[in-house]
């Protein structure tokens, strides 16, 4: 097929237009194919940009706007030029949605949407704002955090401990933490008195004689803790160490005498996890240590568990693998009702492994607890801990559980410190024998000195919120932005026959995972609350209070199933809005995503309910916009048609169709209402695209060749009669 080229100026107010296919690229080789039927299609060659019909003096206050991605037009290529030559006035599909902003920190980047606003407006164009209130596309994490339960007030000085780590040496037979070699010889368990000992014959450097007698402790960076160690030695003198990791950490000295005393050091964190490391090289002498602990300071409270992972063994259905599990030729069985772990040699912890997969991850920052009653064939210790599947990252480990011959109730922390941490794990590749597990629970704690939030308290908090995006938004903006769908999609489709409901969570359907849903907080009247703060932060940002239009948008309001039933609710609702006697709203948006309908009888329904539409949309005094005007095709069958399938019959009756649509716009709408009407979609939707996939809803097809339907638009907007 032979290829044209033609070119639009990038500084020019409006492109020239000397083909049916609109070049937009004047710095490159981009070039676009005429349509193959010339003979069908030449007729396009003669229309000029679609702006260039406005009867500006007939029409003074109406804007052609198109709907764009904020990141194709700040590529400034195809869809900029495409854009600033054919219309006054841009929306951003996405970009200044409240999810596209705020983060599930709550945290909020408006980077892009002032790029937009500034890209936009230094081109010529005004920007039309959506949306600020909608229950879709929201950030439903943060939100939903907003509202947890409340705790308490407690007195901050009726502080409790609480024991973050225990090492308790009499519970162990020998010494399981790192110290060289050398150092490693004169360490031992003293069975008789239940305690760790380090003899020292020679006065060396103290760095000499360096030793953990902790290890996996569950400490976060920022945290003040008291290391709580009870210590004795043959003589008086001084441990010095810190608590940390190999990269650093606070350094702590530990005094001693030769009588059993519990020396206590507060320190602050300065990593997440670490160990103690102690040294006590110029000491001569013998060392003892009954235990090491890590305790903090909190206010008191109840803590009530909350199961994630509680197994009954005596349900387990395959005994002989009873969880899942790894390595060295260990075993996982159910024999009498108790799990048991069988390692057959001693080799590194994890090339024995047993745990669970999770269908949801663990949450970052939060303390998981594992509860064991457990015993052994021989005392030592294994490991447990957090995995992300996805390339075995660690995700948080808990403290060493102690093991002895006999059944010990055993309690160990950890907190999840990596994102998608799906799988938990028991490493016990370094123990030799059989665990043997009566019970097991895994964990978290959920304070009882919590209560729900009364619905007021929620009202003030999400008002709160909202004030706060909402300024957000418009410092951001600078007064640039100067309309809004301030309020999307209000209205749910029913109850026949009445005015039709508010969208609601509890009559909603489909997947809801990114949907919050404003009113069922804040009220019916919930459009008071963004319309206030949007006039608000309008002014205070720069913007002429008299120049901020804001407007309720909402789609099936030329439906013809009930008679327009839900722009009639639309209506009351509005009135009802507005009866506090201050707030105002300005405009009604009506999106129309039409289809034309192969039925005759169909389409001259709906083509009577669009002129019912814009009468009822007259008759309210309101500045009119029609917000997201794309179209498609159905066959008589009510399916849809897609572009491939399309023919040039098809295609002009979609052309009339448009033409339509916008000459009974500027028929029916009085001029001091006609605000303007959006192109939402500039070209055909591709195959791979999750809004109307392959349907033939553009002005443009794919390759930006004009087509029918940009004749059909550009007739409308001119007013042109057959």
């Amino acid at each position: 097929m032979k290829r044209y080229k033609f070119s639009i100026p990038v500084l020019a107010a409006a492109a020239v237009m000397t083909g049916c296919v609109d070049e937009i690229d004047n710095t490159s080789n981009f070039t676009v194919e005429k349509p193959e039927s010339l003979a069908q299609y030449e007729y396009l060659n003669a229309y000029e940009p679609l702006k260039n019909y406005v009867d500006r003096s007939a029409h003074p206050g109406f804007l052609l706007g198109t709907g764009v991605s904020a990141s194709d037009y700040l590529q400034r290529g195809a869809v900029y030029l495409l854009t600033n030559s054919n219309f006054d006035q841009v929306t951003a599909g996405n970009a200044m949605k409240y999810a596209s902003v705020v983060k599930e920190d709550g945290s909020m980047d408006f980077g892009t949407v002032r790029e937009f606003v500034n890209a936009a407006t230094d081109a010529g164009l005004s920007v039309y704002g959506h949306t600020l209130c909608w229950h879709e596309q929201q950030t439903v994490k943060w939100l939903n955090s907003l509202l947890g339960d409340k705790e308490i007030e407690i007195d901050p000085d009726q502080k409790n401990e609480v024991v973050d780590y225990t090492m308790d040496y009499s519970t162990v037979s020998s010494f399981n933490f790192w110290a060289p070699d050398e150092v490693k010889a004169n360490i031992s368990i003293n069975q008789a008195e239940g305690c760790f000992e380090l003899v020292n014959e020679t006065a060396i450097e103290n760095w000499q004689v360096q030793y953990h007698v902790a290890d996996g402790l569950p400490i976060a960076n920022g945290q003040t803790y008291q290391l709580k160690v009870m210590v004795r030695g043959t003589g008086e003198g001084a441990l010095e160490g810190r608590v940390g990791d190999w990269g650093g950490g606070p350094g702590v000295r530990v005094p001693f005498t030769t009588e059993w005393e519990e020396q206590v050091v507060e320190f602050t964190a300065a990593t997440d996890g670490g160990f103690v490391l102690l040294q006590s090289g110029q000491f001569v002498g013998t060392i003892q240590i009954k235990y090491v602990k890590i305790t903090h300071l909190e206010a008191p409270a109840i803590a009530i568990p909350v199961p994630v992972w509680e197994p009954d063994f005596a349900s387990v259905e395959n005994k002989d693998e009873a969880i899942m599990g790894w390595g060295n030729n260990s075993t996982r069985k159910v024999v009498n009702d108790i799990l048991e772990l069988t390692n057959p040699s001693k080799v590194n912890p994890w090339e024995a492994q047993a745990g669970k997969d999770f269908d949801a991850p663990m949450e970052v920052g939060t303390k998981y607890f594992l509860k064991l009653k457990i015993k052994g064939t021989s005392e030592g210790s294994i490991s447990a801990g957090f995995q992300n599947p996805d390339g075995y990252k660690g995700c948080g480990d808990f403290n060493r559980i102690s093991i002895t011959k006999d059944w010990n109730e055993v309690t160990v922390s950890a907190t999840c410190n990596g994102d998608n941490a799906l799988r938990f794990l028991f490493s016990y590749g370094d123990y030799e024998g059989t665990i043997y597990i009566e019970s097991l629970c895994l964990y978290y704690e959920k304070s009882a000195n919590a209560i729900p939030m009364t619905p007021e308290e929620k009202a003030e908090v999400l008002t709160n919120e909202m004030e706060r995006w909402v300024k957000g938004m418009m410092e951001a903006t600078e007064g640039k932005v100067k309309a809004w769908d301030v309020v999307n999609e209000p209205l749910s489709g029913g109850p026949r026959g009445q005015r039709y409901d508010l969208q609601h969570a509890a009559t909603a359907s489909g997947d809801q995972s990114n949907k919050f849903y404003w009113q069922d907080y804040l009220g019916d009247n919930y459009v008071r609350v963004p319309i206030k703060f949007a006039r608000k932060y309008f002014v205070e940002n720069g913007g002429n209070a008299e120049d901020l239009k804001l407007f309720i948008n909402d789609y099936n309001l030329e439906s013809t199933w009930d008679d327009n039933q839900k722009l009639k609710s639309l209506l009351q609702w509005i009135d009802q809005w507005e009866s506090d006697g201050e707030t105002v709203i300005d405009g009604i948006g009506s999106q129309m995503h039409v289809s034309y309908n192969m039925n005759p009888e169909a389409q001259k329904k709906q083509e009577e309910h669009i002129v019912k539409m814009y009468q009822l949309l007259a008759s309210s005094g309101k500045l009119i916009r029609v917000t997201e005007l794309d179209m498609g095709i159905i066959d008589e069958n009510g399916n849809a048609i897609k572009t491939a399938d399309l023919t040039f019959e098809q295609k002009m009756l979609m052309s009339d169709f448009f033409k339509f649509i916008v000459e009974k716009y500027f028929e029916i709408i009085p001029v001091d209402q006609q605000y303007g009407i959006c192109a939402w979609a500039q070209t055909d939707s591709p195959e791979d695209s999750g809004w109307r996939t392959g349907e033939p809803i553009g002005l443009w097809d794919l390759n930006y060749s004009r087509k029918p339907a940009y004749g059909g638009f550009a007739d409308g907007l001119a007013g042109k009669t057959n």
